[in-house]
């Protein structure tokens, strides 16, 4: 949870039409949330209520690192309640071009890691 919370720059994975597509999002970590926003698209048509892994890796020659999380993806733009209200005002930095009006939230059920020497 500490490399997740250190970051914000990670890869979503799911499948769609039965292929494995891994995109890049820029990510912040709330509690036991991973919340990233998007434009309509691919990520928007195919994650929300379905199970997703997030990865970050990270390190040097001598020194690697990555991380993976995994739980249920829900679209939360319009979702009403105080956890959901508070998640949308949270400061995603975000790279890529577009307004990334939609919020979703991966709600972390597995993680797991691991650092090679």
């Amino acid at each position: 949870m500490s490399l997740l919370s250190q970051h914000d720059l990670g890869r979503v994975a799911f499948v769609s039409d039965s292929v494995p597509v891994i995109l890049p999002v820029n990510y912040v970590l709330d509690g036991n949330m991973i919340v990233f926003r998007t434009d309509p698209g691919q990520k928007l048509a195919e994650i929300p209520m379905r199970q997703v892994a997030f990865e970050i890796d990270g390190g040097t020659e001598s020194n690697a690192w990555s991380v993976l999380a995994q739980g249920l993806a829900r679209e939360i733009t319009n979702a009403v309640g105080m956890r959901y209200e508070a998640l949308r005002d949270v400061p995603i930095p975000v790279q890529a071009p577009g307004e990334k009006v939609h919020w979703i939230a991966v709600d972390i059920a597995q993680l797991s890691g691991r650092r090679i020497h």
